[in-house]
Formats: C-alpha cells, sequence, structure tokens
C-alpha cells in the first residue's frame, strides 16, 4: 500500500502542468518569455494550496478562490492537451507550427491574466506560502508497498461487538410461530455508517441461511428509487427475467417468483420518501412463500414502520471496548499494542472521539496503519478538522479527517468517484480507465506504468475504507462506496462532477466538467439541451440507475441515440476526454465522432451496433474502447491499426468474425479481451506476436483455422508475461485429423508460465501438449478441459503445484484415468492444492481410483459417465460428494467432514462394509436417486442425526430401508417416483419435520391415515403431486396437524370433493393450492378456514368456473380471502 501523505487537491495537476511547461515541444511553440510568466504563476499558486487547503472550512471565500482556481486549471488542462493534440497532428513545418503558435497565444495570455488575478487576491485572503513546492509533494508514488487484496465480501475477524444482534436476527430468521405472517420482515435501522450493511451480511452469509432457504436475494434500494426500477431489481436478483415498464405485470412476476420457494431477501439502504412505492411492494411479499423472510437495512425508523417490520433491530453504537478491539485490528495490523505504551492512551482518546461509529473507527485505523510515532498520533487527535461542518450535510467529520491526510493524487481520483450514483457497483479496470483517461494517473511514479499505478491507488482507497469489495448479481467482484463516503466525495467535488436525473439540470454550471446522466424516453432530449451548454464538459457518462448491477439487460422506455443526436453532441462538446453509452439502443455511430479529438475513453456497451465507422480509426488520443455486449457488431474498421494510443480493447460477447489487418500495430494494447483467427488460412494469429503488454484474460477462438506451427509459434504467446487467463477456443468442429498438425500447432501456443487460470475447448488433436505440466505452469490455478474429444490420455495435472480448480466435461477419447494423471507421485504429493475436481459427459470413461492423499479437495461431482467405475476412498476435509449417472460407484468410506452426498441414477452401487456410512456425523444433506439401479446398496442410516434434508427418488420396494424417526434434526422429506413403496417405517416420521413431499408414490398414499401427521406439531408444509386412482375426498378428518401452514395439491386426478372435516381444525392454514384436478367439483359447502389469506386454483376447469370473480356462481363463499389467483385450464 501507498504510504498515505498528505497533499493539496490540485498539487499533483500542479506538478505535472509545470513539467508540460518545461518540456521542449511546448517551449519550441511559444515566446519564450510567456513560457517563463507561465511557470512563475503556476509556482506561485502552488505555494499557496496548502494553506488554502486547510482554511477553506473556516473561510467561505477560499472556497470560493479554491473552486474558481479548479475552474482554471481545467482550462489549462484543456488548453494543453489541444496543443498536443493539434501538433502531433500536424506535419512539422515551421508555417504550421506558426500557425499554432498564432492560434493559442491569445488564450494563453488570458488564462494567464486570470491566474495572476488569483495570486493577487492571496493576501486579501490570508493565504500565505509553504515555501516549497508543497508540504504535499506527492511523496505517495515514493514510498509504497504492495497490499494483500481482500479475499472476501466480509471478514469476520475484523467485526466485533455484534454477535448478540447476529444471532438476534439469525434467531428470528430461524423461527416459525403460530402466527407468522406469511413473509416476516426484519428491519436493521442505524445511523449511517454504523454498520448495518456489514451486519446484514453476517447474517446474509452465515451457513445456516444456506439451510433455511431454497433463494437468497440481496438488493441495494438507495435513496432514489421507484416502484417499477425496484421491482425489476428485485426480480432479476431472484434471476427471474423483468422487461416492460407498466407496474402491474411486473408485479404479477414478482408475486408469482416470490410463492415457489422459500427465500431470504435483504433491501439493503432503504430510505425515507416513497412510501407510495414500498406499500405496493409489500403486497407482493405478502404472497410469498411460507417461512420467507425480508431483511431492511435503514437509516429511518418511520420505513421499518411503512414496512410493518415484524422486528426492528435499532443499532446502537458499538461499546467502547469493541471500539478498541476494532481499532487495534486496523492500526496495529497484528503487532502486539502492548509494545507501544505511549500510543495506548492517545489512541483510546481518538476512539473515543469517533462516537462509536464503526466505519469512522475503521477508517482512522486504517489511516494510522504502520504510523508509530507519538507526534503522528497526537497531530490526528489535536486537529481542528474533527470540528469541521458544512452546513447540514451528514458526513462525519472523522471521514473528512482521512480525506485531508489522502496524498493530492488520490485526492483527485476519489473526488471523481462523485459522478457515480450511490449504490453503483464499478470494475477495477472500469475506473482505471476513467482515471487514466481524465489524466490522473500522469502524476508520479515513473518506474510504474499507469495501470500499476492505478491499481495501487485502489488498493489504497479500499485499504482506509473508502472503498469496499461488493458482489454483483453475476458473481463479479467489483467495488462500491459506502454512502458516507459517496457523500464525502460529492462534497469535494462540488458541482465540478454531477449526476443528473430527473429534475436536476437545474445543478448545472459552467464549471460542471464530468456529468453521469440517466436519460429516459421523455426527458433526454431536454436534458442534453441543458449539457449542451457546458463547453467545458470532459465526461458524459450517459446510462441508467438499473444498470448499475444489472448490466446487459435491454430496456424499454430509453432515450434514443440517433445519428442526429449524435451529431449535435459531438459537434457541441468537443472537448470531451470520457463518453460512455452503455446501454443506449445504439444502432450505428455517427462520423462526426471525429469531431472529439481530446476522447480518450469511449464505452459502446450493449448497444445494437452493427459497424464501426472508420472515422473513429482518426482519434488520435483513444485510449480505451469497450465493445462488450454489442452482439450484433461482425467485424471492426479497417483503418484500426491507426489507433496508436489504444491501451484497452473489450470485445466481449460480440459477434466479430475476425480481427483487423496490422491489429499487431497496436504495441501499446494492454487489454484485448478477443482475438479472433480468420478462416482463410489463419495467418492472422501472427498479429498477436508484439502484444506483449497484454495482462488480464485473453479468448482466443477460431484456432481451427491456424495450420502452420510457424504462424502459431510467431503469435509468441510465451513472451506474454502478464496475460493471467488464457482461453483457448477450436470452435465446435470436431474433424480429427491424425497427421500430427494440432499437436504441432497447439505445443507452438505455449503460454507464459506466469498464466493462473486456462481454459481449452473443442482441441480435436490426439494428445495434449507437452507444456500442459507442471515445468510450464507452476503458477496455475484453474483449468477447463471441455470437449477435448480425441486426446485419450490426460497429462500429469496432479503435478500442477498450485492448481485448485479442475473441471473436465467432454472428453470422449478418455477411456481409463490412471497414474499419468498423477504424475511421479515419489517427488510430489499429487493434486496438493486441488479443492474443487469435476468431470461429466464422457461416454467412454471406464475406470477411475480416487486416491486418499487429495488432501485440500472439498467438492468432487461425476456426471454422465454411464461406463464409470469409480472407487471412492476416504477423503479428508471434503465436503460435496456429487454423483450421477455414473455405471458403479464402490464407496470404500465416507469422509467424516462429508456434509452433502448426492446419488443419482447410477447403475450399481456398493459400499465395502454398511457401517462405514456411519463414521459421518455431520452430513445435513443426502439426496438418493434410484432411477436405473440394477444394484441397489443396503443402506443403514440410522446414526445420521445430522441430516436435515434427505431426497428418495425411484425406491422400488415396499418399505424404506431405514427408520425416520431416528432423524431427530431432519427439516424436510421429498419422497418421488417410489411406486412400490407402501408405508413409513415402524417409528413413523421425525418429530421435528417440517416439510413433507410426496409425488408419484400413490401405495404410500393409500396408506396416509397410518402416518399419525396429526401428532406432528412442527409439520408447516405439506405437498402431495399425485395421480390418486381410488381417491375422490380429501382430506379426512384429523389428518393434518394444526398447525399446517401450506396445502399444496397438484395432479390428483381423480378427486372430486375437498373434505371441511378433514380442513376444520386447520386453524393455522394460510394457503391452499389446488392444480391439475380436473374432476373437483368444488369447495366446501361449509366454507375454509378463516385463517386463509392464499387461495390458488390452476388448471382445474370445474373449480374456475365457479369460483371465478366475473360470473362464478360461488365467487361470494371465497371473495373475503385476501389473496386469490386462479389461472385458466391450460389446453393440452
Amino acid at each position: 500500500m501507498a504510504e498515505l501523505i498528505a497533499g493539496a487537491f490540485l498539487s499533483s495537476f500542479f506538478q505535472v502542468t509545470l513539467e508540460r511547461f518545461a518540456s521542449r515541444d511546448f517551449k519550441d511553440l511559444f515566446n519564450k518569455g510567456l513560457v517563463e510568466k507561465l511557470e512563475i504563476t503556476m509556482n506561485s499558486i502552488n505555494q499557496l494550496l496548502d494553506d488554502a487547503e486547510t482554511k477553506q472550512y473556516q473561510n467561505p471565500n477560499v472556497k470560493i478562490w479554491l473552486d474558481r482556481l479548479k475552474h482554471e486549471v481545467y482550462e489549462v488542462d484543456q488548453l494543453l492537451d489541444e496543443i498536443a493534440t493539434n501538433s502531433q497532428r500536424k506535419i512539422k513545418v515551421q508555417r504550421i507550427l506558426s500557425t499554432l503558435t498564432n492560434r493559442y497565444e491569445p488564450r494563453i495570455n488570458d488564462l494567464l491574466d486570470k491566474l495572476k488575478f488569483l495570486v493577487e487576491q492571496k493576501d486579501v485572503l490570508g493565504l500565505t506560502g509553504s515555501g516549497s513546492c508543497s508540504s504535499f509533494e506527492g511523496a505517495v508514488s515514493q514510498q509504497s508497498s504492495k497490499r494483500s487484496p481482500t479475499a472476501s465480501l466480509v471478514d469476520k475477524s475484523c467485526i466485533y461487538g455484534r454477535e448478540g444482534e447476529k444471532e438476534e436476527i439469525i434467531n428470528h430468521l430461524l423461527s416459525y410461530k403460530d402466527n407468522d405472517n406469511q413473509v416476516s420482515i426484519i428491519s436493521i435501522v442505524g445511523l449511517g455508517g454504523m454498520g448495518k450493511t456489514t451486519l446484514a451480511q453476517l447474517v446474509y452469509n452465515d451457513q445456516r441461511m444456506e439451510k433455511q432457504f431454497d433463494l437468497k436475494a440481496w438488493v441495494h434500494v438507495s435513496k432514489s428509487f421507484d416502484a417499477v426500477g425496484l421491482t425489476k431489481t428485485i426480480l432479476r436478483s431472484f434471476h427471474s427475467f423483468a422487461d416492460g415498464e407498466d407496474l402491474d405485470p411486473l408485479i404479477c412476476q414478482l408475486q408469482k417468483t416470490l410463492s415457489v420457494k422459500r427465500f431470504l431477501l435483504v433491501l439493503d439502504d432503504v430510505w425515507k420518501g416513497n412510501e407510495e412505492c414500498l406499500e405496493q411492494l409489500l403486497l407482493s411479499f405478502n404472497h410469498g412463500f411460507l417461512g420467507s423472510k425480508i431483511i431492511v437495512t435503514t437509516r429511518d425508523k418511520n420505513v421499518a414502520l411503512v414496512m410493518k417490520s415484524d422486528h426492528q433491530l435499532l443499532l446502537k453504537n458499538l461499546e467502547e471496548k469493541d471500539c478498541w478491539s476494532l481499532f487495534v485490528k486496523h492500526a496495529f495490523r497484528g503487532k502486539n499494542v502492548f509494545d507501544y505504551p505511549n500510543l495506548e492512551s492517545i489512541g483510546k482518546e481518538i476512539v473515543d472521539k469517533c462516537g462509536g461509529l464503526p466505519l469512522a473507527v475503521k477508517t482512522l485505523g486504517n489511516l494510522l496503519q504502520r504510523k508509530f510515532s507519538q507526534g503522528e498520533w497526537f497531530k490526528i487527535l489535536e486537529t481542528d478538522m474533527w470540528h469541521v461542518s458544512k452546513g447540514n450535510d451528514e458526513i462525519n467529520s472523522v471521514l473528512r479527517l482521512s480525506y485531508h491526510n489522502l496524498p493530492s493524487n488520490l485526492k483527485r481520483c476519489f473526488a471523481y468517484c462523485s459522478i457515480f450514483p450511490k449504490g453503483y457497483k464499478f470494475e477495477k479496470d472500469e475506473l482505471i480507465n476513467l482515471w487514466m483517461a481524465e489524466g490522473l494517473l500522469k502524476c508520479c511514479g515513473r518506474d510504474k506504468s499507469e495501470q500499476e499505478l492505478g491499481n495501487e491507488f485502489l488498493d489504497d482507497l479500499e485499504s482506509i475504507s473508502f472503498f469496499q469489495q461488493s458482489e454483483s448479481i453475476f458473481g463479479h467482484m467489483g467495488l462500491c462506496m459506502h454512502d458516507l463516503v459517496n457523500d464525502l466525495a460529492k462534497s469535494e467535488s462540488q458541482k465540478f462532477c454531477l449526476q443528473i436525473e430527473g429534475d436536476r439540470v437545474q445543478d448545472i454550471s459552467e464549471r460542471t466538467r464530468h456529468i453521469w446522466c440517466s436519460l429516459g424516453l421523455e426527458d433526454g432530449a431536454r436534458i442534453l439541451k441543458h449539457i449542451y451548454m457546458i463547453k467545458g464538459l470532459r465526461s458524459l457518462l450517459v446510462g441508467r440507475h438499473d444498470f448499475c448491477d444489472f448490466k446487459g439487460y435491454e430496456f424499454d422506455n430509453c432515450f434514443m441515440m440517433s445519428n442526429n443526436v449524435q451529431r449535435d453532441l459531438f459537434s457541441k462538446l468537443k472537448y470531451l476526454r470520457m463518453l460512455s453509452f452503455y446501454g443506449c439502443e445504439l444502432t450505428e455511430l455517427a462520423d462526426e465522432i471525429v469531431n472529439l479529438k481530446l476522447l480518450r475513453y469511449l464505452d459502446l456497451s450493449y448497444n445494437k451496433i452493427k459497424r464501426l465507422t472508420n472515422s473513429i480509426c482518426k482519434m488520435c488520443n483513444l485510449e480505451t474502447l469497450t465493445l462488450e455486449g454489442c452482439t450484433e457488431l461482425t467485424e471492426l474498421p479497417s483503418d484500426f491499426y491507426k489507433l496508436d494510443s489504444l491501451r484497452h480493447l473489450n470485445m466481449n460477447s460480440t459477434d466479430i468474425k475476425k480481427m483487423p489487418k496490422k491489429i499487431g500495430k497496436l504495441n501499446h494494447l494492454q487489454t484485448l479481451t478477443n482475438f479472433v483467427v480468420g478462416e482463410k488460412n489463419g495467418s492472422d494469429i501472427k498479429e498477436l506476436d508484439n502484444l506483449n503488454h497484454l495482462q488480464g484474460g485473453l479468448h482466443i477462438s477460431g484456432l481451427e483455422h491456424v495450420i502452420n506451427p510457424a504462424d502459431a509459434a510467431e503469435a509468441n504467446l510465451k513472451d506474454k508475461k502478464h496475460l493471467k487467463e488464457l482461453y483457448m477456443d477450436y470452435g465446435d468442429s470436431l474433424k480429427f485429423n491424425n497427421n500430427g498438425r494440432e499437436l504441432d500447432v497447439f505445443e507452438a501456443l505455449r503460454p507464459n508460465s506466469n498464466l493462473q487460470r486456462l481454459t481449452i475447448k473443442y482441441y480435436n488433436g490426439s494428445s495434449f501438449p507437452n507444456w500442459l505440466r507442471c515445468s510450464h505452469l507452476p503458477n496455475l490455478v484453474s483449468l477447463i478441459l471441455q470437449n477435448c474429444g480425441f486426446c485419450s490420455l490426460f497429462p500429469p495435472l496432479g503435478q500442477l503445484p498450485c492448481l485448485k480448480e479442475l473441471f473436465i466435461s467432454g472428453c470422449n477419447g478418455i477411456k481409463i484415468i490412471g497414474e499419468e494423471f498423477y504424475g511421479d507421485c515419489s517427488t510430489l504429493v499429487p493434486f496438493r492444492s486441488l479443492e474443487f475436481l469435476e468431470f461429466g459427459n464422457m461416454p467412454e470413461w471406464k475406470e477411475w481410483f480416487l486416491p486418499q492423499n487429495l488432501l485440500s479437495l472439498q467438492s468432487l461431482r461425476i456426471q454422465d459417465c454411464e461406463q464409470l467405475e469409480v472407487s471412492i476412498s476416504k477423503v479428508d476435509n471434503i465436503r460435496i460428494l456429487n454423483l450421477r449417472e455414473c455405471y458403479r460407484i464402490f464407496v470404500n468410506e465416507l469422509p467424516s467432514s462429508l456434509e452433502r452426498f448426492i446419488l443419482h441414477k447410477n447403475r450399481y452401487i456398493e459400499f465395502s462394509v454398511e457401517q462405514n456410512l456411519l463414521s459421518n456425523g455431520i452430513l445435513e444433506e443426502l439426496e438418493l436417486d434410484f432411477s436405473g439401479f440394477i444394484e441397489c446398496p443396503s443402506l443403514d442410516l440410522r446414526c445420521y442425526n445430522s441430516l436435515r434434508i434427505l431426497y428418495l427418488k425411484g425406491w422400488q420396494s415396499s418399505l424404506l430401508p431405514f427408520s425416520l424417526h431416528l432423524f431427530t434434526n431432519l427439516d424436510s422429506l421429498k419422497l418421488r417416483d417410489c411406486p412400490e413403496l407402501e408405508s413409513f417405517p415402524e417409528g413413523g416420521l421425525p418429530s421435528n419435520l417440517r416439510k413433507l413431499e410426496i409425488n408419484n408414490c400413490p401405495k404410500l398414499i393409500a396408506s396416509r391415515e397410518d402416518w399419525d401427521l396429526f401428532q406432528l406439531n412442527s409439520l408447516k408444509y405439506f405437498i402431495v403431486c399425485d395421480d390418486f386412482k381410488t381417491m375422490e375426498s380429501f382430506p379426512e378428518e384429523s389428518l393434518l396437524p394444526p398447525t399446517l401452514h401450506t396445502l399444496f395439491l397438484d395432479k390428483c386426478s381423480k378427486l372430486r370433493i375437498m373434505n371441511y372435516k378433514g380442513l376444520l381444525h386447520l386453524k393455522s392454514l394460510k394457503v391452499l393450492y389446488i392444480g391439475r384436478c380436473p374432476s373437483l367439483e368444488r369447495l366446501p359447502e361449509e366454507g375454509i378456514p378463516n385463517s386463509l389469506s392464499r387461495l390458488v386454483i390452476s388448471d382445474c376447469p370445474l373449480l374456475e368456473q365457479q369460483y371465478r370473480k366475473e360470473g362464478g356462481d360461488r365467487w361470494h363463499t371465497i371473495r373475503q380471502i385476501p389473496d386469490i389467483e386462479i389461472f385458466p385450464t391450460v389446453s393440452s
């Protein structure tokens, strides 16, 4: 982490600018006296920055002076970029250079006069110089060291004092009371920065939640939300597609989604102000599956009231001892606090000033990290910044203090982030590329690339809690800012960075330089009209707030960026450096884009562009071009190689068929997501030769077109030492050629030894290359071999020392996996780091033995290997064993660490000793599908007291092989397709069973009156899906327990009557679902339980006709039920 040495906001800019003035190119263009005046004036201002930054909060006039200075600084920077761009584009002929001089000298003189005026105001404002460039001189790059990135979203070891609150919430999530509502809501209320989100994350990631809920979703709500947008966001969080802008169908879709399975939903950061929207959502939540829970985090108690929370937790300040523990954890970083007695008393005073706010304590602890000077600690303790306040803003002074201790370059990078809406999740590369385009990474660190500096800056800001790791719905790790930190960024950037949504256009001023805006169909033109007035605008990021988490979806009601709109924009905003049209429904890019001569960053992701205009190739400053998700884009312009400055090209999820000629000339490229080898002769792979600065990931497709090994060697993959991930795709053509060409080509494509992740797909050679072994790939962490159908042997993958994930599928040529798979075990333990191992779709594979010494293995999955005979030994530490559709499974001994065991459709299963199954004491989930079994094992599971979920399918005997009542922790029992099963074993069902599902077990259903369900007071859900042959009436009197909450009847073709006496005592029944019961004539004449809050009738023609709201003769008998859904019969 870079050592954080304080610096004034603009000081790093002044360093870079003074260097540009001093450059030979600039001095050759302009009068020497003019250049010297500029340097003197800029130096004079630089001397005042330190003092001005400190005094701006006490003296509003100093703040005004600084804002004026920032405005002029942007003007200076813009002018310098114009001069540099035009001088590059001109042939160096004196007459043309003179033209440039004549054009720009008047503007330089005008800027010089304005800067001199600012210097002259120093005495009036009481500003004094520091006597040097600045005490904050950019030392950030001179004293730096690496910091290990955080690996998880919540580091439990860094959380103190919340265990009681966590258990309180979890107890409510796990509880089931007789008077439970359909969905229970728990609100966590507290001040911003108090740790509400962290507490919710602790609960959300607790292992008990995985077992309790079928679905989980996390939704960041934020201050600005509407009913349509939030409903769509929730739907997508549950992986349910949401389209359109009409609320009613979206609400219906949400109701259906939430009614299917038990879910946990976290609504994080709900604000007061749109109660009507929250009330509409509540109606959807009432349709949720029984036992579903919602956690709401909010700063406002009134939100909890509007949400009708069943339980409200007021999150209080951390206690003093917990604050101190948290501070010590971050400030001393493993060092013993008792070794620094001189700092302990000061530290406790600092912690006391944090007021029990965890975010403040953590931030200050990180700020003082590695600083063990008593003077430095006193400086933080005694600074006047503790008492700084800016009107009514909610930013804690502790956070502002941390901001003011940042180096100048980090301050500017951080302030730029105020352009993003609250809750926005940005990817690291996205932000670094924006910083780069703004010139924020040119400050210092001559020995490092801008990409390296950007990564360090991100790590630095994350280390002081200004950034937090966050996971998007698609599982990508990104970053976001805590709301308080976002407020801080906005307060520092003021009107220079602006978000525009709805009616915010009045905030636009001539000083605005960076805008993020949401353009709707109705207000897009009006907003753009105001934006066009900002002649000096540098960033325009057009998007929608609902893109923050769900990039890639199509949206209705988007403002169309037609060619005419683009032409206006490109002609009026000529000084743009960053432009994003993310998901704006563009079908083409106007030729006038070439007017944006200073543009460095262009994002056209998720548009419908079919081709790019060739004029884009004239943009000599363009550094980043993002085309991700442009699925209709098939080619790049022919002059693409002329983009000399291009560093980052993202073509993920496009349909580009081949790379443009001479792309290898773009030797500054650092990011090239995809390279497509052309169909003709494959020689264009040689274009990769000079692209040795590539980093991150590279997907090479069309490798089947590479014929000559010499061409492959010329791609020079072995020298691309910065590449971390490589995807090698041979297309889906599986034509085998035994002349050895494929192997020779593949050998020549040897990657660099630094590679960490490798995918090989559709390789059609007869053997794998020699480089796929430990001596060549010692750093490989993940390997995927997919559809390599002609290879008969695997290389010694067991010798890869760092391999954690191995996924193999579709390798049809493999018949036996033997010792060659593991390598020389006498010199190295095979697969010593392997955690996840998966085989799938290998129909010819017949033999394999799983060794015991896979010490790191946690999960093994084998699927669709119908000839495989595998022997499973006891492997320590394995938690998940998933074996599906294999020929013969021989289990020597189940590992004692096993938590989830799945056997599906395997033909033969044999256990060496029956008692070996009893060695496991923590197994929680067992799934056994006996369909297709020729020989079934004799199972005795009596000692599986830990079992919570049991699923049996395809059992062919009349009795189960074990007693169920011994499973005292069993929560859910599901039996499916057991046609011969007649009854439950002696002892009946477990007393704590909550969910019982019977599907296609006709003989078992016939014996239902012998089950003693009435005695199961824990049973909440009873689900029956069976084609009853003889039963016409259901349920029988005293069959079901009075505690039942949900009764689900499906596919009961002979059922004619719902028995009133069997329903009368169900005082807790909330949900009744009846589906596919064509003979059912009516519901009980006497009525149904008054407790019922939801009735669903689906595909029951006789009921539908009688009970529909419009014209149904018996509608009046059910109309008192709050929630009724009647779905029409689907014709076959």
